[in-house]
């Protein structure tokens, strides 16, 4: 671990409650001049803003046997009580790190006994310190000491096997893919479109939440499923479409979903009904594919698969890639990318850069469709993990592929200019 000292200069904290109103009168001359409203809101030019941070600390140590000693960083997560939680899928455990940088404990641990984990895909953590492990077919509920609570089996015939990043406060999976057998891949895709479904922990069937968008399907477009457990499986991915329009999730403190699925600049909030109860849109339109962006998307493909071959998987699975020459591209390059939400509940919407990729500026929008700012593309990212009081965390690598965990402070965002 290392401690670091403040590498940006911190500013009076009461600025964060001003920016709404410094937006307003922003010149707002970095952003698209030809918007037709008015600078500081959703339908006007982007206002810049700029993030002040403070540095908190890093771990991550390049040689050596410590604990910070990281093998493959999966997923991170804050709790309430600003304790830090690195999930490490190749050494089968989660770090749990204090305020201060330092090791608090070690959860899990390479096995198959209660509290053990293993084939593990990501690590949820509740705001309350409790996890859910999500296994390839099984989920381990560890309490917020890491104590074993209860092991949910999967089955591909009866429930499925959900891939899920988010739980609901009632323990409830947000799960934007099932995979399942027979009459379950008919019962959960009759509807054309990409199911959210909520995976209920007590062995029930999965409830379809929301059909969101796609572009309609292509022929000879779809991944295949070969084999079984005992004797082995086999996935063969298809190369795709490139700019299919993302689909992205978040929860708000309220249940609600904020969502993208679009072409446009739309973020869908979802009750937890199924019902969409509000939009936020901003007047910025999709770029057309042209050939440039095209050969650079297809470099980008290349380089991905290259990184996925060369890497080993602790699923009992084998992944065959399909090659570039199979790469289709749908006609337009999808406004947006993502969207995260923080623990103050603004939602961080990032949009694509000139060729396709996330390397373009990043919108911060409240849920009632106020417009705080924008992000440029070489100032602050959107983190790996939000946490209280502004904590930001960013996963990181080195050109030797050594990942470093770096924890930030958001102090304020400054309007440019």
């Amino acid at each position: 671990m290392r401690n670091l000292e403040h590498t940006t200069t911190a500013r009076p904290r009461h600025l964060a409650a001003l920016l709404p109103l410094a937006l307003v009168v922003a010149c707002g001359d970095a952003g698209d001049e030809s918007a037709p409203g008015t600078a500081g809101t959703l339908d006007g030019p982007d206002v810049i803003v700029n993030a002040v941070t403070e540095e908190v600390f890093t771990v991550g140590s390049v040689v050596g046997d410590t604990w910070d000693t990281f093998g493959s960083v999966r997923s991170v997560h804050f709790d309430a009580q600003s304790n830090f939680h690195i999930f490490d899928s190749q050494l089968d455990h989660i770090l749990v790190v204090g305020s201060d940088g330092s090791l608090v404990r070690t959860v899990g641990g390479r096995g198959e006994g209660p509290g053990e984990f293993g084939n593990v895909t990501t690590a949820i953590v509740a705001r309350d310190g409790s996890y859910t492990v999500m296994g390839f077919t099984q989920i381990d509920l560890l309490d917020p000491g890491g104590d074993f609570v209860r092991r949910v089996t999967m089955d591909m015939a009866t429930t499925g096997i959900a891939r899920a990043d988010m739980a609901l406060p009632d323990g409830r999976l947000v799960a934007l893919d099932i995979l399942g057998l027979g009459d379950l891949d008919d019962r959960h895709y009759e509807e054309q479109g990409r199911p959210v479904h909520l995976f209920p922990l007590d062995g029930t069937e999965p409830e379809l939440l929301y059909t969101a968008w796609e572009l309609p399907e292509e022929n000879d477009d779809e991944s295949e499923l070969s084999g079984d457990f005992e004797s082995g499986m086999r996935m063969r991915v298809a190369a795709g479409r490139a700019f299919e329009p993302r689909l992205d999730i978040d929860l708000l403190t309220d249940g609600r979903l904020a969502l993208i699925d679009s072409i446009g600049y739309r973020v869908k909030l979802i009750d937890l009904d199924g019902s969409v109860v509000g939009t936020i849109e901003r007047p910025i339109a999709p770029l057309p594919v042209d050939d440039a962006i095209r050969e650079a998307e297809r470099e980008r493909y290349r380089e991905a698969t290259s990184r996925q071959s060369a890497l080993t998987t602790n699923l009992p699975i084998q992944i065959d890639q399909a090659g570039v020459e199979e790469r289709t591209f749908a006609d337009e390059v999808p406004v947006l990318w993502g969207l995260k939400v923080d623990w103050e509940d603004r939602i961080w919407v990032a949009r694509r850069g000139p060729t396709g990729q996330e390397d373009g500026p990043t919108d911060l929008v409240t849920p009632d469709g106020n417009y705080i700012g924008t992000l440029p593309p070489e100032g602050l990212r959107t983190p790996d993990a939000f946490g209280p009081g502004g904590l930001l965390a960013y996963i990181e690598s080195d050109e030797m592929d050594v990942q470093t965990v770096r924890v930030v402070r958001l102090i304020a965002l400054e309007p440019q200019g």
